[in-house]
């Protein structure tokens, strides 16, 4: 019998090995956070001199997870691209180009039990190489988002108009449904920029910056930032951060306050209190004063006194602090009972004006009385200047008639009777009187009657 020799041949998948016998290992973050009923994107990138990517179609991704070993029963392959199997998940996608060594993947719909190390490994269909990179990436999987990181600057000392910066990160595990980021308690000169960002390791953030000028309304001011992530569930998570603003500022809103009212009686206690907003407010200083006086009446946060008849009037105060100082308003204080002071100065301003006025009006009056007077007595004159004229015209006219015989110049006895002769030349035409011309001339008689008086009956 003849015995053949029996060689038994064991083929073991094939695991090409650096040149240096060194491991290669993928660019991959070490653990990644990720939020169940969403998405989480792991950014990867390979070491691709471990093997051939010469025939770019052939390159394929696979994802193992718990053991890098591909054949260790421990393992679960969750993807293989050569046979396009997802298992333990909804979808897997590769969105790297792998002949550019690029294997970013996205994992969706991730839950609670997909907590794990992941291990990449490469494979050529054609050349049979194949290659499990040696580091693994954990993947976390939370029911709540990961905390929000609030950065400012300095927000426990701001002073008041200098420019404010902060800003509000939210990891965003998933890109493709990233968080939205809202705030609260806006100042209102505040400008606000949202943007989706990568980091370091290559996983990504929605940053949300916020620039605006510090108002001492701004002083205490909780300011809120919220991100709200989308799931695969009925409601949103949110998760928030808040930080208080602390603005350093001058004196504000200075006012009098007056205990118990602003009208009282004489020997009453008053008390004036001065109120403002500042900070630092545990160092103010406050200074009183009333108008119409220099000095000032006195220093503190109240001023307390009884009133008297002088008490009256306009109080004012000043509050200071090291970045500066305001004057309030003026409140008036009134005694009862007694005028003010700017009120009795008042009236007699008015009554010195009316009597001004007074005068005035009669000093005018007079004025114009005496021009009146003035002028009656020169129409007077010019009256009794023209009689006198017309008397001595007519004289003249009796006197020039000497052919009247004397005779007929004698007043008749009857009264019903009376008649006047005279002799009057209009030859040449007088502007004032008539004058009575010689003998010689033409001759005209008028009959003159004068009044006639009553006959007396026997």
């Amino acid at each position: 019998m003849t015995v053949f020799p029996f060689m038994v041949f064991l083929f073991f998948p094939y695991e090409p090995v650096l040149a240096s016998s060194q491991p290669a290992y993928a660019e991959l973050p070490e653990r990644i956070m990720a939020l169940s009923g969403s998405c989480v994107q792991i950014p990867c990138r390979f070491d691709g001199s471990v093997i051939s990517l010469t025939n770019t179609e052939s390159v394929f991704g696979v994802w193992i997870m718990k053991d890098h070993a591909f054949a260790n029963p421990g393992s679960l392959v969750v993807f293989n691209g050569t046979s396009n199997i997802t298992k333990g998940f909804s979808h897997i996608e590769i969105l790297g180009n792998l002949s550019q060594r690029e294997c970013t993947t996205v994992f969706y719909d991730v839950m609670n039990n997909h907590s794990d190390n992941y291990y990449f490994r490469v494979e050529t269909k054609t050349l049979g190489q194949r290659y499990t990179y040696q580091n693994p990436i954990y993947i976390s999987v939370s029911d709540s988002p990961q905390p929000l990181i609030l950065n400012h600057t300095n927000l426990n000392d701001v002073m008041e108009n200098t420019t404010v910066n902060l800003s509000c990160s939210a990891e965003a595990p998933c890109p493709k449904q990233p968080p939205t980021i809202s705030w609260s308690n806006i100042p209102e000169s505040a400008h606000i920029t949202t943007q989706l960002q990568e980091k370091p390791d290559k996983t990504q953030s929605v940053f949300s910056h916020m620039t605006f000028k510090a108002s001492y309304m701004d002083h205490r001011k909780n300011i809120s930032c919220t991100a709200t992530y989308p799931r695969k569930t009925s409601n949103y998570t949110t998760v928030e951060t808040t930080v208080m603003l602390r603005v350093l500022f001058s004196p504000k809103e200075t006012h009098i306050t007056i205990n118990p009212s602003a009208s009282v009686s004489v020997d009453t206690n008053v008390t004036l209190t001065c109120k403002s907003r500042a900070n630092p407010s545990n160092d103010m200083n406050y200074t009183w004063y009333k108008r119409g006086q220099e000095n000032q009446l006195d220093f503190g946060e109240q001023l307390t006194f009884t009133v008297n008849r002088m008490s009256g009037g306009w109080y004012f105060c000043t509050a200071k602090n090291e970045h500066g100082f305001q004057i309030s308003e003026e409140i008036q204080l009134i005694v009862a009972g007694s005028a003010p002071l700017e009120s009795l100065s008042l009236i007699i301003g008015c009554v010195v004006g009316v009597s001004a006025f007074l005068l005035i009006f009669l000093l005018i009056t007079l004025f114009l009385r005496e021009q009146r007077l003035k002028a009656s007595t020169i129409k007077e004159t010019d009256v009794s200047d023209q009689g006198q004229e017309k008397q001595v015209q007519i004289s003249s006219i009796f006197a020039n008639g000497a052919f009247v015989s004397g005779e007929e110049l004698e007043m008749p006895k009857d009264e019903n009777d009376i008649v006047h002769y005279g002799e009057i030349n209009f030859s040449t035409p007088q502007s004032k009187s008539t004058t009575v011309k010689s003998s010689g001339q033409e001759t005209i008689y008028a009959e003159v009657r004068g009044p006639e008086k009553e006959m007396n009956q026997d």
